[in-house]
């Protein structure tokens, strides 16, 4: 522990000092984990109750209990206290999607269509990133999809709270995608981690991914001979395990260096989180100059997919006028719903998870209830948009006889 009684406004030692706030600061992030997560240090499956996941599995009552009747083989299904103190049944997603596969009610993505990977990138940080890419990474899962998330930003933040694990203590250089975009592509296999929601993998980040900014761009450690270009590594991993999912998100880190230009040449599409203000709005401008400049030199370059969220959004005057404008600035390529700024957000955050996690609110059931409403209504319109590109996708593939 650092000494708060002792007074002072430098140092002559920086680098000691800041080892000090390294050291001190995992300890606390270790004893918080261990704190709001579990003494086994990972993270366990939200649950829902019955009413809840019949609604999920899109059946009655009467035939969700008929399907559990007649099925003795249903993974993740536990026993919890209610708020009475009584023993009830509560259901994982594993159990959610299990009886989805039973009652044949699980979307899936339509024959020709293909796994669609979508980079969330602004050059600002701190305009909500992280939480878009994993709280949609959530609820695609929710939704009964099959989903990674790449974490692309050296503060492991994603990580942090999909797995639990405390980046620079708990995973290895060898962990991340580092070794995969520098010398061994095939590596990816190894390097996909689940989570606690079935169906969501990620691959993790700690400060080792610096590296990728520093190796990719000198030609004399970036293996360019044997792997090609710097600019297309993970497209070309990629290739190795997209099959398996039905969408990839990447959570790239606030600026432009070799990760998030392979992020960028690699996606079929991009959201872009901006805050309704204009020191947020006028950052997105210089963005978006330096994105057409990078795809000038990408003349074959396609999107998919390009949706800005305004997220953040506080409600006030001033938010709703800066949005108003950006909405009459950008029309369509703003998604409808927002992301709001609430407490609840704060709330999950603070328990090293998303709202997406909490199976028990604490405080305002009301509040709670309204903040996952938001956040359903921002993930759903995507997710829906994504339904509609991959039914686009089949027709075409049907059409040329693919």
């Amino acid at each position: 522990m650092l000494d708060p009684q002792i007074i002072t406004y430098g140092t002559d030692h920086p680098e000691q000092l800041m080892d000090k706030f390294y050291q001190a600061g995992n300890e606390m992030l270790l004893t918080l984990r261990n704190f709001v997560i579990n003494p086994e240090k990972r993270k366990k499956p939200r649950t829902w109750g019955a009413i809840e996941a019949a609604k999920m599995v899109k059946v009655s009552d009467p035939t969700f209990r008929k399907i559990l009747e007649s099925s003795d083989d249903i993974p993740g299904i536990v026993i919890e206290d209610s708020e009475n103190g009584r023993k009830v049944k509560k259901y994982t997603l594993a159990a959610i999607n299990a009886l989805r596969d039973k009652a044949e009610t699980r979307y899936k993505r339509p024959k020709g269509s293909k796994c669609l990977t979508i980079a969330v990138s602004n050059l600002k940080g701190g305009v909500g990133k992280t939480e878009t890419t994993v709280d949609l990474g959530k609820k695609i899962a929710i939704e009964g999809l099959k989903v990674l998330l790449l974490d692309f930003d050296a503060q492991g933040t994603a990580t942090l709270i999909s797995s639990g694990l405390i980046p620079d203590l708990e995973l290895r250089y060898e962990d991340t995608i580092t070794n995969v975009l520098i010398s061994n592509p095939n590596n990816i296999k190894n390097v996909l981690l689940k989570t606690h929601f079935d169906g969501l993998d990620i691959i993790p980040a700690n400060l080792a991914i610096q590296d990728c900014d520093l190796i990719l761009p000198n030609e004399k450690e970036n293996n360019h001979e044997r792997l090609g270009s710097p600019f297309i590594r993970l497209s070309e991993s990629l290739k190795i395990i997209k099959n398996q999912y039905d969408v990839i998100l990447i959570d790239c880190g606030p600026n432009l260096g070799l990760l998030t230009l392979n992020a960028i040449i690699a996606c079929d599409g991009i959201i872009i989180p901006i805050p309704p203000s204009m020191n947020d709005y006028s950052s997105f401008i210089m963005y978006t100059a330096t994105l057409r400049n990078m795809f000038k030199e990408l003349p074959s370059k396609k999107l998919e997919y390009l949706r800005i969220l305004i997220s953040k959004h506080s409600g006030s005057n001033e938010a709703l006028q800066m949005e108003n404008m950006m909405r009459e600035q950008f029309g369509r390529y703003i998604l409808t719903n927002h992301m709001c700024e609430t407490v609840e957000v704060a709330k999950a955050a603070n328990e090293i998870g998303t709202i997406y996690d909490v199976s028990k609110p604490r405080g305002s059931r009301e509040a709670y209830r309204r903040a996952l409403q938001h956040l359903d209504d921002v993930n759903l319109e995507i997710i829906n948009n994504f339904k509609e590109i991959w039914e686009k996708q089949s027709k075409a593939s049907f059409v040329s006889g693919e």
